[in-house]
């Protein structure tokens, strides 16, 4: 047998072993025996035996009943660029769903189409600090977790959380964090490169319309708050205020408050050099521009975790549900982390599927020590509210 033969026999035999073992997924499995030149019948006949081994995992003819009867078709309403290409094939394909897929850019958009009661979704994605807001408007429909035994697979930091006691409304997707992106190209020996008064300091002087936020305003008041010193979920009034005034005297400085994905573009074609950014987007962004790098300052930053739920009223709820326990499968929850740039809250994708690349980057899993200096987004009291509207009213309007 020639070398290349053995090679060739080798790989293939540990990628077969990695499909039973479910470390890799079949789409993987089969990018890689394509590349290798493997024939299309033994190819064929590997995935015949997988499919075979596995056919438990398969959606029962129950299943396939009731979605049938629901209508076969699911509305999904997600953040923008935060699912693999293929996860919306492959569950239509595998349960026999017609998936309507629409995206939104952020919280407040999400919230304000539900209150409007616009068009009908069966499952959305909002933040952590919003679901008590949904769930106390009557917005998300409670989950029957009977139909969502996957639910099991997700780290215990993110299950019967304060937001939402016994996951009666929601399970959680994915979690990421929001802080700084900073083009090296610029920024090197700049001394406050550890710092939001890169920024804050730097910002004006140096990067002045090249600066960059979201347009989430918890997130960008929470930038100011902890680069005064203060907690990101201060309830303080006074340093509200203040934390406003260091947003106002910036503001001629930034070229714009960026919703959802679209900063990431900016980012790589240098039209900001530095941005308040989710790390995902700034993980895209290094991507096609390596002189994007992610910053956690020293200050800190925020945390946070998306969610799965069904809005109230939803005509698919079964298939719905179906769908999120699709969803939570350890291989589509690695997919999905990887095309996103975020961390999955999902134990066995990050045990069996998730890449030492990812796993081993603080941009998307912060080390002991960066997760000490993050504190998740606290839901906002009604009687701060005002607050934060005022705050936001005047920087957007200065």
């Amino acid at each position: 047998m020639k070398g290349n033969d053995r090679d060739q026999q080798r790989r293939l035999d540990a990628a077969v072993e990695g499909l039973f073992e479910e470390r890799i997924t079949r789409q993987a499995f089969i990018r890689r025996a394509t590349a290798w030149g493997i024939s299309a019948a033994l190819l064929t006949d590997v995935l015949a035996l997988h499919r075979k081994a596995f056919a438990a995992e398969r959606p029962s003819p129950e299943v396939l009943e009731k979605i049938k009867k629901e209508g076969g078709e699911l509305a999904v309403y997600n953040w923008e660029e935060y699912i693999h290409p293929d996860t919306i094939p492959n569950f239509e394909e595998e349960f026999g769903v017609k998936v309507i897929f629409d995206t939104y850019p952020g919280n407040e958009h999400l919230l304000a189409k539900l209150q409007a009661g616009g068009a009908r979704y069966d499952v959305v994605f909002p933040t952590h600090n919003f679901v008590p807001i949904h769930i106390g408007q009557g917005l998300l429909e409670p989950l029957d977790l009977e139909n969502i035994p996957d639910l099991k697979n997700s780290m215990s930091r993110f299950l019967d959380t304060s937001v939402d006691p016994g996951n009666k409304y929601t399970v959680p997707y994915l979690w990421g964090m929001t802080a700084l992106a900073h083009n090296t190209k610029y920024t090197k020996g700049d001394p406050n490169v550890d710092s939001w008064a890169l920024m804050f300091e730097s910002g004006p002087e140096r990067y002045s319309g090249k600066l960059a936020f979201t347009d989430e305003r918890e997130e960008v008041i929470a930038t100011a708050l902890a680069y005064l010193g203060y907690s990101v979920n201060s309830r303080n009034k006074k340093e509200l205020l203040e934390a406003g005034e260091v947003l106002i005297k910036i503001k001629p400085h930034v070229k714009a408050f960026y919703p959802g994905a679209d900063q990431t573009k900016a980012l790589i074609t240098e039209d900001i050099i530095v941005g308040h950014e989710w790390n995902g987007e700034v993980v895209k962004a290094h991507r096609k521009n390596r002189n994007v790098e992610w910053l956690l300052p020293k200050e800190g930053g925020t945390a946070w975790f998306d969610c799965m739920a069904i809005v109230k009223g939803a005509p698919h709820k079964f298939t719905a549900e179906t769908f999120i326990n699709y969803m939570l499968r350890p291989e589509v929850a690695a997919a999905n982390s990887d095309e996103g740039g975020y961390a999955t809250a999902n134990q066995k994708a990050v045990e069996k599927f998730v890449s030492a690349e990812m796993a081993q980057n603080p941009a998307i899993y912060p080390t002991a020590k960066e997760l000490a200096r993050l504190e998740f987004l606290a839901v906002i009291p009604d009687d701060i509210l005002p607050v934060y509207d005022d705050i936001w009213t005047r920087l957007l309007g200065a």
